[in-house]
């Protein structure tokens, strides 16, 4: 397996987002307005700047409103396909599992959360990243991260990553919801739910357990979750960023 670029992108847009619920109008939270476009087209934009061409989204809650607003892709040139998780109200590591089958054996593809903004550049980093393991982007600018307290971190030890939790409390990096999978994640989940735990964090721990993840570090680039109406005032305001990089 080599470390060139995935063209295939999978977006996890199943949750209500309760905590922006101010913000939503009772429509999946990656349709909120942010600078007078959704959230989600922001993030499509990101993208296709990147190179990506091929998207996967994962739908639960208000499901048929998502897909009529972005359609087979078209308008954001890309190719859109969807997936439903009947079991959106559980974690989210349920959400990448359902996409198991349409995601070849041999495939790789980059997973960002629905309500993420992130540069361009940060994107095609991690699509291109030369390494046989999985990747997870974390920014090591500690100082930089909006609403750290809610983020979930991740310890590293000579570059390489050990621990990863929400509660973690010696770390030095926290996770920016970028990652590049392979099949190896649908192992690591089905495992996780096995034992109970359905979170996309419990597949990524034995991933880490495994060997099998390698991290992108960045620092001083642009991306934040959008999780809170805080958040997306913050989002506001510096968008200009993303804005010139598209």
């Amino acid at each position: 397996m080599t470390g060139s670029a995935c063209k295939t992108a999978l977006i996890l847009a199943a949750g209500m987002g309760s905590r922006a619920r101010s913000l939503t109008a009772g429509l999946p939270k990656c349709l909120m307005d942010l600078g007078g476009r959704p959230v989600i087209a922001w993030i499509l934009g990101a993208l296709r700047k990147a190179g990506i061409r091929d998207v996967v989204m994962v739908t639960g809650f208000r499901a048929a409103a998502l897909r009529k607003a972005l359609g087979d892709g078209a308008g954001h040139n890309l190719k859109i396909r969807y997936v439903h998780n009947r079991r959106w109200r559980e974690p989210n590591g349920l959400s990448l599992y359902a996409a198991k089958g349409v995601l070849g054996r041999d495939t790789k593809f980059l997973t960002m959360m629905s309500d993420h903004l992130m540069m361009p550049g940060m994107i095609r980093a991690a699509a291109g990243m030369k390494t046989s393991k999985c990747v997870l982007a974390v920014d090591t600018d500690l100082k930089g991260v909006f609403d750290i307290s809610d983020a979930t971190k991740v310890r590293l030890i000579d570059g390489k990553p050990v621990a990863i939790g929400k509660k973690l409390r010696n770390y030095n990096a926290v996770d920016c919801g970028l990652f590049r999978f392979d099949h190896r994640i649908f192992d690591s989940l089905r495992e996780a739910i096995a034992n109970g735990d359905m979170s996309l964090t419990a597949g990524v721990k034995r991933l880490i357990a495994a060997g099998s993840l390698d991290v992108m570090p960045v620092a001083g680039t642009f991306w934040i979750d959008i999780d809170t109406p805080k958040a997306h005032a913050e989002a506001a305001r510096r968008l200009h960023l993303l804005r010139e990089a598209l």
